[in-house]
C-alpha cells in the first residue's frame, strides 16, 4: 500500500506544509536548479512495485513546490533525483523539520535506510543546478576534476 499524499496532515509523506517550510529554510540549495528541477521520494514499496505515489520538490519560478505525482517506476520517473525510503527513513527525516531534516537525511543515505537513484545524466544535473543540493548532502557525484 502505498502512502497517501495530501496536504495538510502531519504525517511524513502528507505534511506538505512541513516540507515546504523546510524547502523555504533551505531556499540556498534550490535557488540555482531551472525551472522544473525536481526531486522525488518514494517508499521502498511503491518502487519494489513499479508503481505508487511519490513526493516532488519541484522548482517553479522562483519557488520549490511540494508536490504529489504518480510513480510508474524507473524508466518513467519524471524527476532527476530519487529518494528511495525503506520504512520508517522518511519519516525519520519528516522529525526533524524544524531543526536539520538535511542532516537527518544525510544519516538516512549513510546507514541505506535510503537510498539515492540517480534519474538524469551528470551534465544535465550540472547544467540544471543541482550541484549544491546534491554537494549539502554529502555526495560528491562530481569528482574532484571538472
Amino acid at each position: 500500500m502505498t502512502p497517501p499524499i495530501a496536504t495538510g496532515s502531519m504525517d511524513a509523506w502528507t505534511d506538505a506544509a512541513g516540507w515546504h517550510a523546510l524547502l523555504i529554510r533551505e531556499r540556498h540549495l534550490f535557488e540555482p536548479m531551472i525551472d522544473g528541477a525536481s526531486v522525488g521520494f518514494v517508499a521502498r514499496e511503491s518502487a519494489d512495485a513499479g508503481s505508487g505515489e511519490m513526493l516532488v520538490w519541484r522548482r517553479s519560478g522562483n519557488a520549490t513546490l511540494v508536490e504529489r505525482r504518480a510513480f510508474a517506476g524507473f524508466a518513467n520517473c519524471p524527476v532527476a533525483l530519487l529518494f528511495v525510503a525503506e520504512p520508517g527513513a522518511f519519516e525519520a527525516v519528516h522529525e526533524r523539520l524544524s531543526d536539520n531534516a538535511l542532516g537527518a537525511l544525510k544519516l538516512q543515505l549513510r546507514s541505506g535506510a535510503m537510498l539515492l537513484y540517480v534519474i538524469a545524466p551528470k551534465r544535465q544535473l550540472l547544467d540544471d543546478g543541482y550541484e549544491d543540493f546534491v554537494e549539502a548532502l554529502g555526495l560528491a557525484f562530481l569528482g574532484a576534476c571538472r
